[in-house]
């Protein structure tokens, strides 16, 4: 299994992330960075679900209580669907969908509907690490989570996809040509630590993980169906 990394820009911002998923270009990945003698990392993508978002809360007090959006894309149409504290069933949204999630907090959403895949239901995560700041403009500037055809078919193969995003510094911004949802899309070796290599290259934002199990609707105890944080939904133009 290797690693993804994809970029968004948006005006001079650039993000970045990183996942498990089928190689595509792991020989021309342009980010490979070198050992760092003496750097140590505490937080890897392989911990537990939450705990990067936990440790992020001690690190800057300041993100406790801060909604922040987060804008869920798909390869064409589809719906996604939130679960929120409020209501015994989730609530439903055309895909492009946008909430407003607490930073720190882990966040479960369904995606049906898509025409390219008749039938499938995926339940990914976002994991919100860090915060955005457009003052005044908070809406319209989303952390993008971007789920692709290549990372549904990983999970259709039974592979489980992870990415970090990031928001790159400016002096390590890519040249690279984006499409028109704004990302490029690479492969890294499956051994970085997500964390640490987005960290050396800008600030983490979220973590992205997108799995094939299914929830058991008999099961009142499944984690897949309950632990719903609070959350602020709000309508977007495609």
């Amino acid at each position: 299994m290797t690693s993804r990394l994809f970029t968004y820009r948006s005006l001079a911002a650039l993000f970045l992330s990183l996942g498990a998923a089928a190689s595509l270009h792991a020989q021309g990945h342009p980010f490979s960075l070198p050992p760092t003698p003496g750097r140590y990392s505490p937080l890897d993508h392989r911990e537990q679900m939450g705990q990067v978002g936990q440790w992020q809360l001690i690190a800057k007090p300041s993100l406790y209580g801060y909604y922040q959006p987060v804008r869920i894309e798909v390869p064409t149409q589809g719906l996604v669907s939130f679960y929120t504290p409020d209501s015994p069933q989730p609530v439903l949204s055309q895909a492009p969908a946008q909430a407003s999630m607490l930073v720190g907090g882990v966040y479960r959403f369904r995606v049906t509907g898509l025409p390219e895949y008749p039938g499938l239901e995926i339940y990914p995560t976002v994991e919100v690490l860090d915060r955005l700041h457009p003052t005044g403009q908070e809406q319209a500037f989303p952390i993008p989570v971007t789920i692709t055809p290549e990372e549904i078919e990983a999970v259709i193969r039974e592979q489980m996809v992870t990415k970090v995003i990031y928001l790159e510094r400016p002096q390590l911004a890519s040249a690279l040509e984006v499409d028109r949802t704004g990302l490029v899309t690479y492969d890294v070796p499956a051994s970085s630590n997500l964390i640490d290599t987005a960290d050396q290259l800008g600030r983490p934002m979220a973590i992205l993980r997108i799995g094939g199990r299914q929830p058991d609707p008999m099961n009142p105890h499944d984690e897949l169906l309950r632990g719903a944080l609070p959350l602020q939904i709000q309508s977007v133009a495609p």
